[in-house]
């Protein structure tokens, strides 16, 4: 018997919309269920509760980030700008 390979989050839309779309959104999607670090505790702990919403599981601490991410690319360019990065 022949071994299955396992499909990504994206396999629920079958042969639609073509494979790079789907890689896309597999990605996005894998990266977006990862647990991120809390700005607040430190702590990998950071769940998405909805659209830009995130929400620390341990300290309980609410905050907005990106859609799909805690913190975005402009994010970090604008944190390191201000000065707060480099004081870690």
């Amino acid at each position: 018997m022949a071994v299955s390979k396992k499909s990504s989050s994206a396999g629920r839309f079958g042969a639609r919309y073509g494979r790079k779309i789907r890689v896309k959104v597999s990605n996005i999607e894998a990266q977006m269920k990862q647990k991120h670090k809390c700005p607040q505790c430190g702590r990998k702990s950071v769940k998405r509760i909805s659209t830009a919403i995130w929400q620390c599981t341990k300290c309980e601490t609410t905050f907005a980030g990106g859609t799909y991410l805690p913190d975005t690319p402009v994010g970090k360019v604008s944190q390191k700008a201000s000065g707060k990065v480099g004081s870690e």
